[in-house]
């Protein structure tokens, strides 16, 4: 089969990570393309995690920003691709030309990797009726990531989805060097890692906030952030609060290294898809400190395979937080082992399989 996947770029992000685990996992048996729309940059995660038997083509867009050139060269790139399938991630106003010029020869699938109406940028919102009409008219195949992502679909367009949770590859240690000794204080030090960009989804404001207070109140605890400063207006609220027990990182490459030495993951989001960054702390055993939005509570059962906040507010987070604190030794060990049973479902190989299902049953 052959398969063409369309984004915009492969920089850090848990839709990227997605995608990279998709398109290497599918060119063992396919004949897989990823097409990005901006010309990659040396610091773009996941361009250096693609495997080489995925063949690559970028559009070499180097503006910020929307421009018509791009939903013409994005039509010509599947039009002389004679693909059986385009798989396109989010940003519909790219491909709509493609979509409507192509979809009797051509099969589409679109995934929605968030809520339905809240992944709808500016320029998806102006586009929107032609977007409604392409799903209606099953121009376009889609498929959603979670139970809450296939809800808001339906509410949204008034149409049915296929549910495909997201998944990943297993994870391979790199090397046995200690990344983050550094930031234990003591034997006894608890680290806690909130890997996502700066952004409001993610709620970091509430994050350091809770963290704050715990510190205060004497526990050993240590709040390590990793992801890019993309609200500066977020990331000035955040600052303050840094200290040698709340430290940022930067944008980091090696997210699921770290989340192997931490002790718990925390994502106290205000809304999200299934985090493909809460997948990877399950595989590796590092117990979720979570609100419960999106695709969330499927997956993490409070005080079994992690916690989860009674909503995004500072004073349910930081409740959430102290459950954890309070744990026993034996107690987080048991977690431990239930986060990496969770796991066993969300591996890349059956998600693929999946996907390949859906793309064989609209050829």
């Amino acid at each position: 089969m052959k398969i063409l996947h369309i984004h915009p770029s492969m920089a850090g992000g848990g839709i990227e990570a997605m995608i990279c685990g998709l398109v290497n996992e599918m060119a063992k048996v396919h004949d897989v393309t990823l097409c990005t729309i901006f010309e990659p940059k040396k610091e773009d995660v996941f361009e250096k995690k693609l495997s080489s038997s995925v063949h690559r083509i970028s559009l070499g867009k180097k503006i910020p920003g929307f421009s018509i050139k791009e939903v013409f060269d994005i039509y010509r790139c599947i039009r002389d691709g004679h693909y059986d399938v385009v798989h396109i991630h989010g940003f519909f106003y790219y491909y709509s030309l493609a979509v409507y010029l192509l979809h009797k020869r051509v099969k589409f699938v679109y995934t929605i990797h968030s809520d339905a109406a809240k992944e709808n940028t500016i320029w998806d919102k102006r586009f929107i009726r032609i977007k409604k009409y392409a799903f209606q008219k099953d121009y376009i195949h889609p498929v959603t990531i979670s139970k809450e992502s296939k809800w808001s679909f339906a509410a949204y367009y008034g149409l049915d989805s296929t549910l495909i949770y997201n998944g990943i590859p297993d994870y391979i240690a790199q090397n046995n060097v200690s990344k983050l000794i550094e930031y234990r204080k003591t034997d006894k030090t608890k680290l806690f890692l909130h890997p996502g960009r700066i952004s409001e989804p993610k709620n970091q404001v509430v994050l350091v906030k809770a963290f704050d207070r715990l510190i205060k109140e004497g526990n050993d605890v240590v709040l390590l952030i990793a992801g890019s400063k993309q609200d500066l207006q977020i990331w000035s609220e955040i600052e303050p609060y840094l200290t040698e027990r709340i430290v940022y990182l930067g944008e980091r490459s090696d997210v699921r290294d770290l989340l192997a030495e931490s002790d718990a993951f925390c994502l106290p989001s205000i809304w999200e898809g299934m985090p493909v960054t809460l997948l990877e702390a399950l595989s590796v055993g590092c117990i979720p400190i979570c609100s419960p939005v999106g695709g969330i509570p499927e997956v993490i059962t409070n005080g079994e395979n992690g916690f989860l906040s009674s909503d995004s507010s500072e004073e349910a987070y930081y409740k959430a937080l102290k459950s954890f604190v309070s744990c026993t030794d034996v107690e987080i060990k048991d977690i431990k082992q239930k986060c990496l049973k969770t796991f066993d479902k969300f591996r890349i190989s059956e998600v693929v399989k999946k996907y390949i299902e859906v793309y064989k049953s609209i050829i």
